[in-house]
């Protein structure tokens, strides 16, 4: 009988613990800017990073595709009688502010990433904590460098393969994605930026919506008008591989007579360039979404990112794929070392040791690649589970 009655005394306190616990697992909800491939990558590294932060992370997705649909989904969750603790969303030009505010004035905390704070987002309230102290945090990575390094790159590949010659710049033709995307916005600026120089010209820009489809129906239509054209640049990898579509249908050879480069690291890319199709892809910003929750969880364990030196803006670089380190880039894209590896070991709040090491976003998304990086089949990684 007393071995019965403390048996029942503690499962009973197992039970208050699980209840305890739940009530202190924070509540996250990403709202993802559309349904393409590449967000629900992000989407499922957030799923893994969550997972081993004991976060409960809800994910929607945009199947729209327009400011106007996730700004309603936006205001959908905020008008939830069971409202999250942290929203995470990407910056929407002309409905960020309306977002920031509300969810300011219920009292619900947001991180937004991924894409630079629209301007007019920054003339009405400033940046994170300035004036609306709910807005957490900001993270994204620089995407008017990145636009600019794109198109160095592609320069650079253009010259190797003789393409232009030494004193001529290159002819270029650029896809980018819908006019309300910071991020697209962002990658336009450094092309332009970097096509005002002597390197490069600028034939056209063009909208395709981040549609594979777009971009190979527009990319036909470019490469007739243009036929000096030998180099494509493209703010995604969908697009991209859509002009490789295109210029192939044209007659021409990918990677050989006309180079093209994009973003994102998607896994399609990556063939890609193992097959010479695709000159670069600059990515691992599929990655800030698990490392935006990484910062939520410790900030909700008293470990606040914009301690110390530390802003509550942070940045990091892109890094490009390419032959050279294409393996490399695909282990860190395998779910399965997303699986293997404990994202626990990089908490400021579990690991106090930490707490006094330099800390930056490009330095957490560097320790994020090694420790990726080092998966192979058997399993075996850095900080396994």
């Amino acid at each position: 009988m007393m071995f019965r009655t403390a048996l029942l005394a503690l499962l009973v306190l197992c039970a208050l613990l699980r209840v305890a616990e739940a009530g202190t697992r924070p509540n996250v909800v990403f709202l993802s800017p559309d349904d393409s491939r590449f967000w629900h990558m992000v989407a499922d590294f957030m799923g893994e990073v969550a997972s081993d932060l004991n976060l409960e992370l809800e994910v929607q997705f945009d199947q729209d595709r327009h400011r106007f649909s996730y700004l309603q989904m936006a205001e959908q969750v905020l008008s939830r009688d069971d409202r999250p603790d942290y929203l995470v969303i990407m910056c929407k030009e002309h409905v960020t502010t309306q977002i920031l505010m509300h969810a300011n004035e219920l009292d619900v905390k947001v991180f937004t990433f991924n894409t630079d704070v629209p301007e007019a987002t920054r003339a009405a309230v400033g940046m994170p904590r300035e004036t609306l102290p709910n807005w957490i945090g900001h993270m994204a990575p620089d995407n008017v460098e990145g636009g600019a390094n794109l198109i160095a790159i592609l320069e650079q590949h253009a010259q190797s393969l003789t393409l232009t010659e030494p004193s001529q710049p290159l002819p270029v033709v650029a896809l980018t994605g819908t006019r309300d995307s910071s991020a697209g916005t962002d990658r336009d600026r450094g092309l332009k930026a970097a096509t005002d120089a002597e390197n490069s010209e600028l034939l056209q820009l063009v909208h395709a919506d981040w549609s594979q489809q777009q971009a190979k129906d527009k990319m036909l239509v470019l490469l007739r008008r243009y036929p000096q054209a030998v180099a494509i640049w493209s703010a995604s990898d969908g697009m991209a591989l859509g002009a490789i579509e295109a210029v192939k249908r044209s007659g021409r050879q990918p990677g050989k007579d006309l180079v093209i480069g994009g973003f994102d690291w998607e896994p399609r890319a990556l063939e890609a360039i193992r097959e010479g199709e695709l000159v670069v892809s600059l990515g691992r910003h599929f990655m800030g979404g698990g490392l935006a929750l990484l910062l939520l969880h410790d900030y909700h364990q008293g470990v606040d990112f914009a301690d110390g030196p530390s802003s509550a803006a942070l940045s990091y670089r892109f890094e490009p794929a390419t032959r050279d380190n294409v393996d490399t880039v695909e282990r860190i894209l395998t779910p399965a070392s997303w699986q293997a590896v404990n994202f626990q070991q990089f908490s400021r709040a579990l690991n106090a040791g930490l707490q006094d090491k330099p800390f930056s976003a490009d330095h957490l998304m560097d320790q994020f690649s090694e420790a990726l990086a080092q998966y192979r089949e058997s399993g075996e990684v850095a900080g396994h589970r």
